[in-house]
């Protein structure tokens, strides 16, 4: 089952019991990808949590160690809206510039 799975998963990650991470999980999915399909890859799996604190506790456990399941290393990224994503697209000239 995805969602014990991945709630064994973080629980593990986060040092909590995972009854608790499964009552912070709100939703658990898996969702087909052109990348995924192209580079032979499995679905990615998002998860929509019931608190915020739990996602940042999550990002930031999976910057300082990586997740691991079946001895494979788990990709944790943060998903950014399309519209906050465009408005930094406009910006991208410039900061190519600054970088220079």
């Amino acid at each position: 089952n995805l969602v014990e799975v991945m709630a064994n998963i973080l629980a593990e990650a986060l040092e909590i019991p995972i009854e608790k991470m499964m009552d912070g999980m709100d939703e658990t999915f898996r969702v087909f990808t052109r990348y995924a399909m192209r580079n032979k890859l499995p679905r990615e799996v998002h998860i929509i949590f019931t608190e915020k604190t739990i996602r940042s506790q999550i990002l930031q456990v999976a910057r300082e160690k990586t997740l691991k399941y079946k001895e494979k290393e788990i990709t944790v990224l943060k998903q950014i809206p399309r519209r906050i994503r465009e408005i930094r697209r406009e910006y991208l000239f410039l900061i190519k510039e600054l970088l220079k």
